[in-house]
């Protein structure tokens, strides 16, 4: 007799933007078609953003304050797709209701505010996640996998960088990510946490962290008129050491022209070397190459790997596919708030070797 499929977990979005758009609601609704969750209520505090958002994705319930989503009994889950500066609050709120939370990156403005939610989702017992969704490029799933069976041996450097040009126009308007009050930190948070991420996957946790961070443009217009200033990073640079001792680079520029959505990690180790890269996922734009040998190296260089075929069906809608799996086979998602709290950590001690122009050593001594 075969066991009955558990019942879809019923999901609540809270933000109508532009990644609640692109990635949140659209991987719910496919969620709902494999039969993993059911689409509840949608919320945002501009009205017509929420209401927008669901009549295009037929969501049959709207809410401009997250108070009436949590509050809900028939919500399980709640994914936070809004500005950083609310998701230590709306997490936490949704935890202590009973429901489970995913969460965009990066996790939270400041280190101590992502160790309470880390803290709260273990003392509640409820599962959590981080939309860290490059983990889930084939390629990047590859390289990881060629890292844990030890084809790549001891790692002696790691060299990522994610560069866009977002920022290069410096007419282009402000938005809450040019705003620390809003975002916690710039590029650095955006672009570099996605890295940070992937080096902690790869190699595994930071112990030094020294980081030079840069605004290269210091005010921006205002939609409607004005002027305000930018009070956070536009590139940052950090040379980092690794606890097995590996070094490496994280690099992360929104003023790289010529660049939509480019990243590149070189990794090299004792017995084997890689390139991972992309220019545009979203168009099948990723590629791996790998050298195993010093005569490969010394002949032929680095050659393209094939990615097996258990990786390649992986989208950029998977992080939350994993993470509705998870909970209803009772397991730990991919990506956990400890994840999002470990890369906060570095984000927050790369700031402050810039602030102090020395580097700064993991873990650090206090969380405030």
């Amino acid at each position: 007799m075969s066991r009955a499929s558990p019942p879809p977990l019923r999901v609540a979005v809270v933000g109508a933007g532009a990644v609640a758009r692109l990635r949140h609601l659209p991987a719910f609704c496919l969620a709902q078609q494999q039969g993993l969750a059911r689409l509840v209520a949608v919320c945002d505090p501009v009205e017509r953003a929420a209401l927008a958002v669901a009549e295009e994705f037929a969501v049959p319930n709207c809410c401009f304050d997250y108070r009436e989503v949590v509050a809900r009994d028939d919500i399980d889950v709640v994914s936070v797709a809004t500005p950083n500066a609310y998701h230590e609050e709306i997490a936490i709120a949704a935890l202590e209701a009973g429901q489970h939370v995913m969460c965009e990156k990066p996790l939270a403005l400041t280190y101590a505010g992502a160790r309470r939610m880390a803290e709260s989702a273990r003392r509640l017992g409820r599962q959590t996640s981080v939309n860290f969704r490059y983990r889930w490029i084939p390629s990047a799933r590859f390289l990881a996998e060629l890292v844990r069976s030890g084809e790549i041996g001891d790692v002696y450097h790691i060299y990522l960088n994610y560069f866009n040009s977002a920022l290069q126009d410096p007419n282009t308007p402000i938005r809450w990510r040019q705003q620390r009050a809003e975002s916690g930190s710039g590029i650095l948070g955006d672009l570099g946490s996605h890295m940070i991420d992937l080096a902690h996957l790869l190699v595994g946790p930071v112990r030094r962290v020294s980081a030079h961070l840069t605004t290269f443009t210091r005010e921006r217009p205002v939609v409607g008129g004005g002027r305000a200033p930018v009070d956070v990073d536009d590139a940052a640079t950090c040379v980092v050491e690794f606890a097995s001792g590996a070094t490496g680079v994280i690099n992360a520029s929104g003023c790289a022209l010529g660049r939509a959505n480019h990243q590149r990690v070189e990794l090299y180790g004792t017995r084997g070397a890689a390139i991972y890269e992309i220019e545009k996922w979203d168009r099948g734009g990723d590629a791996l190459q790998v050298c195993f040998s010093a005569s490969q190296g010394r002949l032929a260089g680095f050659a393209p790997a094939a990615v097996p075929p258990e990786h390649t069906a992986s989208t950029p809608l998977h992080p939350f596919l994993d993470f509705l799996r998870a909970i209803a086979a009772g397991r730990d998602p991919a990506v956990t708030f400890e994840d999002g709290a470990r890369a906060q950590e570095v984000i927050e001690a790369a700031e402050q070797s810039a602030r102090g122009g020395g580097s700064v050593n993991l873990p650090l001594l206090s969380a405030g």
